[in-house]
């Protein structure tokens, strides 16, 4: 049996390497525990639910639970802008030792978050599975409109059912004038309409139900490309 304990300590050598960008605005809270301010919305909001997840530097654990979206209020941006996130998938294993208990949850980020704690919110999602694919898509309350339907890439590293250690993939997002520009491991995957996305507000995690993951960095700045 997997000792996941284990592996996430290898995991953490490597992704205590990981350099932390300028832009990222500082991680406050206390290792360990809960972060501060951060605020949950989950799937079915009218059902009472719960999901750990605490600062563990360089960044957050999410532990596995039910699905749904976790943002820090501080973090938001407008206008032309950057974000970049590097996350980790843990294998299946117990959800107390950052173990998952499914992997066939899509997960991202999410940006131009609003009215995200009220009836009707409002985001843009940017997410990927482990069947190695990704989605691009609207959500205006209940409502999901696919700006980009799910389509395979080998740009997304997929977790093995017996793999010892977590898979990263780095999502990237640049809101660049007309156009908006989307990444998965350096490599463009789609590039959309900048007025069809209307991306001005909160930025966070998009988190899928079961998944064990570790969120090193949700670096917001300015443009950092000239393709």
């Amino acid at each position: 049996m997997l000792d996941l304990r284990r592996a996430w300590c290898a995991a953490a050598v490597a992704i205590a390497a990981v350099a932390v960008p300028a832009t990222m605005s500082a991680q406050s809270g206390h290792n360990l525990e809960r972060p501060e301010h951060w605020k949950v919305r989950y799937d079915g909001s009218d059902e009472a639910a719960e999901r750990n997840f605490v600062v563990m530097r360089p960044g957050w654990h999410v532990y596995a639970g039910p699905g749904g979206l976790l943002w820090d209020p501080g973090r938001f941006a407008s206008g032309n802008y950057a974000v970049k996130s590097t996350i980790y998938l843990f294998p299946k294993g117990d959800p107390e030792r950052s173990g998952s208990t499914r992997l066939d949850s899509p997960f991202g980020l999410f940006l131009g978050g609003s009215d995200l704690e009220g009836e009707a919110p409002e985001y843009v999602s940017f997410q990927i599975d482990n069947a190695g694919r990704f989605r691009i898509t609207r959500h205006t309350g209940d409502d999901v409109q696919d700006l980009a339907p799910w389509t395979a890439h080998d740009g997304v590293s997929i977790l093995a059912e017996a793999a010892p250690s977590p898979a990263e993939n780095v999502l990237e997002v640049d809101v660049r004038g007309e156009q908006t520009i989307f990444y998965i491991g350096g490599e463009l995957v789609a590039e959309l309409p900048s007025e069809d996305l209307d991306l001005d507000g909160a930025i966070g995690v998009r988190a899928g139900e079961g998944l064990s993951l570790h969120i090193t960095e949700i670096a917001i700045g300015p443009n950092r490309r000239d393709e």
